[in-house]
């Protein structure tokens, strides 16, 4: 053989043509990945990007050169030297006479339908559809309306073009198999198994996957058209999953929460806890301005004023008592550049070693807990999961588990955190082995971890935190054992539970609690008492409660829908949060505020500003600056 008819290696593509643009595509994609790879658009309505193809509503038809008859683009693989053609006559004319029939029941109330303006039936009509009705918009086989199928999801059973995604979902997304498909022919239509109501946690992307308006969200309903909405991308703060979310908002209120897809962590996925948690953050009883409290009464100041009457106080606390009788709290709703500079507001101008984010203390906290990546559960040959507060912390990991098993054959051990060895011993290992474990259950994790690893197995861990940025102020250093990167901090300082118990004992006489935080209710008494005894309290908070009340400076903050930064979800992966609605206080940002009180307090020129603190932080961790926007942080040892 001469050296020019060698043939050349194969690279795991083959040469397509489409509309007259030759590509080059993976071996084994469907033809409508292929075109859409190229800018040629094909107009789908059963086929999605995260299920099986089905090919039941045929409005995908493509010509294939030599097939005699048209191929649904969603079900067809590319082939070598394949010749693809979407826009002849005969294709034009199998999609009229799909929407000719898919409109033949369908009633005419799009300016009423709640998916007006995003449905996918209007737009196709619009653009692929015939120009006039054959049949009298009143000979129409009608069907229930606005049929309560939970009380979060409402079904109009006339508007659904049987796609089959909803039922689809239950099966291949969630394997609840809630919702069946019931009679035969034109008499068909989506109802519940039984007609029991919805009870999945996932129930609520079942309007997103509808293509038109049959499925509705109660909750939205009659709110807002697409249009009047103003669309911010964000993070999902129910958790620290960190499920990719796009904030809908109009006349300065969040009216939805919509999904945002992000393989590598959601998957395109919401639960209905962080779905519907929107309403929440329309709370019009906000703290609003800032407040000086003294024995004369309360006062409203300038947020000047309030930052140096602050910092006053607190250098005189330090100045009698010592840096060590102040302690400073921040929260898990923190930005990682809020977190970065409260724990150098701490260590750096107070001089405290007192210092954290949440109650509970941290023993032994190490980056290797998680190891294990969201995606890369995937690729394990078996998970762990210990007890049930990882899936309940984490909803959305459920779904990934279901993955994992169903397309990947993924062995999923749930089992209880106190699991014995022998029970251990019969999980067949592999080249890679998860062990999921929520942050209580942190010492059973390892010990579980240390059994599964051994031979050619790899152990990988991952722990669910609590708070959408609960990793992010472990990695930055809001812990009273740890610095920044997990190095061990000098000195012992008390975690947040030991903070408040010293100050109602009154070893610590001030404090700076910074942001809303969700254990305040638990806290109960030691929180009041701590309140009560304190000297001093400096609160930047958001909402009325006790905090606000016992202030003695109080400073308007704002709330995650009102911030810009970045946080870190439980496998490490740096998100960006962007402000959906303008502030409802006219008081700086956080930033602005931390950086004025570091000067007040002897330090200057702090960064204010949230691409400053970005560099700051990546000069100062490695791992930051490679994971930038959207990569994991990756920490292969513990720094020294």
């Amino acid at each position: 053989m001469t050296e020019a008819s060698t043939p050349a290696p194969d690279d795991g593509r083959v040469e397509v043509t489409i509309d007259g643009r030759v590509t080059r595509a993976p071996r084994g994609q469907l033809v409508l990945d292929a075109a859409a790879a190229v800018g040629v658009h094909i107009p789908i309505y059963c086929a999605h990007p995260k299920m099986d193809p089905v090919a039941v509503c045929r409005m995908c038809l493509v010509q294939v050169e030599k097939m005699p008859k048209l191929q649904p683009a969603c079900a067809t693989y590319v082939s070598e030297g394949m010749v693809v053609q979407t826009q002849t006559v005969p294709v034009a004319k199998a999609r009229e006479g799909v929407l000719e029939f898919l409109l033949l029941n369908h009633p005419l109330d799009c300016p009423v339908c709640d998916r007006g303006g995003e449905c996918d039936l209007q737009d196709f009509t619009l653009r692929y559809g015939p120009e006039t009705s054959r049949m009298p918009i009143t000979d129409k086989v009608h069907f229930d309306k606005a049929v309560p199928l939970s009380d979060k999801i409402e079904l109009d059973q006339e508007r659904c073009i049987l796609c089959w995604r909803c039922t689809r979902y239950y099966e291949e997304i969630t394997g609840e198999k809630e919702i069946v498909l019931q009679e035969r022919g034109v008499h068909t239509s989506v109802a519940t198994f039984d007609s029991r109501p919805l009870r999945s946690a996932f129930q609520g992307n079942l309007p997103e996957i509808c293509p038109v308006g049959a499925l509705t969200h109660r909750q939205y309903r009659f709110v807002a058209r697409p249009w009047d909405l103003q669309r911010a991308r964000s993070v999902c703060p129910e958790c620290s999953y960190g499920c990719n979310i796009n904030i809908d908002s109009r006349e300065y209120e969040v009216k939805r929460f919509a999904s945002r897809d992000n393989p590598l962590v959601d998957d395109m996925w919401l639960c209905d806890r962080g779905r519907y948690s929107a309403p929440r953050w329309n709370r019009t009883d906000r703290v609003r301005r800032p407040v000086v409290r003294a024995q004369g009464g309360d006062q409203e100041v300038s947020a000047q004023n309030a930052v140096r009457e602050a910092g006053r106080r607190l250098r005189e606390v330090r100045d009698q008592h010592g840096a060590n009788a102040i302690g400073v709290i921040g929260s898990v709703e923190c930005t990682n550049e809020e977190a970065w500079l409260l724990q150098r507001l701490a260590r750096e101008a107070i001089g405290t070693t007192h210092l954290d984010h949440q109650l509970d203390p941290f023993p032994g906290l190490s980056p290797e807990e998680h190891a294990l990546g969201i995606a890369e559960i995937e690729d394990c040959s078996a998970v762990v999961v210990l007890g049930a507060r990882p899936e309940q912390q984490a909803p959305v990991l459920t779904l990934r588990l279901f993955k994992a098993q169903r397309k990947r054959g993924t062995a999923v051990h749930r089992l209880p955190v106190d699991v014995d060895g022998a029970t251990l011993r019969g999980i067949t290992g592999g080249r890679l082995v998860g062990v999921i474990a929520d942050e209580v259950d942190r010492p059973q994790a390892a010990h579980v971890a240390q059994l599964l690893a051994g031979g050619n197995t790899e152990v990988r861990r991952l722990t669910v935190t609590r708070g959408v940025n609960g990793r992010g102020c472990k990695d930055l250093g809001l812990l009273p054992n740890l610095l920044p990167g997990y190095r061990p901090a000098p000195g012992a300082g008390r975690c947040g539970t030991e903070i408040l118990e010293a100050t109602g004992a009154g070893q610590v006489r001030a404090l700076v609690i910074m942001g809303s935080h969700p254990w305040a209710a638990a806290a109960g008494v030691l929180l009041t008492g701590a309140l009560n005894a304190a000297d001093l309290v400096v609160a930047i908070e958001t909402q009325p409660g006790p905090v606000a009340q016992a202030a003695t400076v109080l400073i308007p903050g704002h709330t995650h829908v009102e911030k810009a930064g970045t946080v870190t979800n439980l496998e490490g992966r740096v998100q960006r949060i962007r402000q959906a609605l303008p502030p409802a206080t006219t008081v700086p940002t956080e930033l602005r505020v931390l950086s004025m009180l570091a000067a007040e307090l002897g330090c200057e020129r702090w960064p204010a500003e949230t691409v400053a603190v970005d560099r700051e932080v990546s000069a100062t961790l490695p791992a930051y600056a490679v994971a930038g926007n959207g990569g994991r942080t990756r920490w292969p040892v513990p720094v020294p």
